[in-house]
């Protein structure tokens, strides 16, 4: 009997440990609270393969114009996956956060749609400026190539620079000046960019 009540006081135990580690790791009640646990929290490193197959679908679908990832999981929270695009999300955070089970996270979801963010269809990839087309990049062998529209056709020359020269890691160079646009809630505000240093301070602004 009092091996019954040792097995049954133990299972109880462990039930109770569960609900309430269950409960510190779902706390999160949006996407945006789960985004900062994600980053918070230590991570592994891991292959795109061990990712859940609708994290590598989204990958693989809305992010065809990066030529490398880097994926790591927050063990109880979810996943975090690094790009490494070809220069021209620039404005972008280069990073997606997916939950455990592979849903992308949006980082707009922090309860205050309403009340912050006028469009948040266009906010899922995080975006903090856009560039002005059209735009020229110098590609690592010195030619160049101006991108007409910020879309797959725009890009496709570009690409197929980077695929029939798959050895090539350099991104390529943003000829400047260029202008950026941001979005505030007064209206569109466009500020011209004349180097890389006043990019880099734009872009710090954004992590910020």
């Amino acid at each position: 009997m009092k091996t019954i009540i040792h097995i049954s006081v133990s299972i109880a135990l462990l039930f109770m440990i569960s609900c309430e580690t269950d409960i510190t790791k779902s706390k999160e009640s949006n996407d945006y609270e789960l985004i900062q646990a994600i980053i918070s929290a230590e991570k592994i490193s891991i292959s795109m393969d061990e990712l859940p197959t609708e994290s590598q679908a989204v990958v693989e679908q809305d992010f065809y114009d990066y030529y490398s990832t880097d994926a790591s999981v927050a063990s109880g929270f979810g996943y975090e996956v690094k790009l490494a695009g070809l220069g021209h999300r620039t404005g972008s955070r280069n990073e997606v956060y997916f939950n455990m089970k592979g849903r992308k996270l949006d980082p707009y979801d922090d309860g205050r749609k309403d009340e912050f963010y006028w469009d948040r269809d266009d906010k899922e990839d995080w975006k903090c400026f856009e560039l002005v087309y059209p735009v020229t990049f110098t590609m690592p062998d010195e030619s160049s190539i101006t991108v007409e529209t910020d879309d797959e056709e725009g890009w496709t020359e570009l690409k197929d620079w980077y695929e029939d020269n798959p050895d090539s890691k350099e991104r390529p160079t943003l000829q400047y000046p260029v202008d950026i646009v941001y979005e505030t809630d007064a209206g569109d505000s466009t500020v011209t960019i004349n180097n890389e240093s006043e990019m880099e301070v734009a872009e710090e602004a954004c992590r910020e």
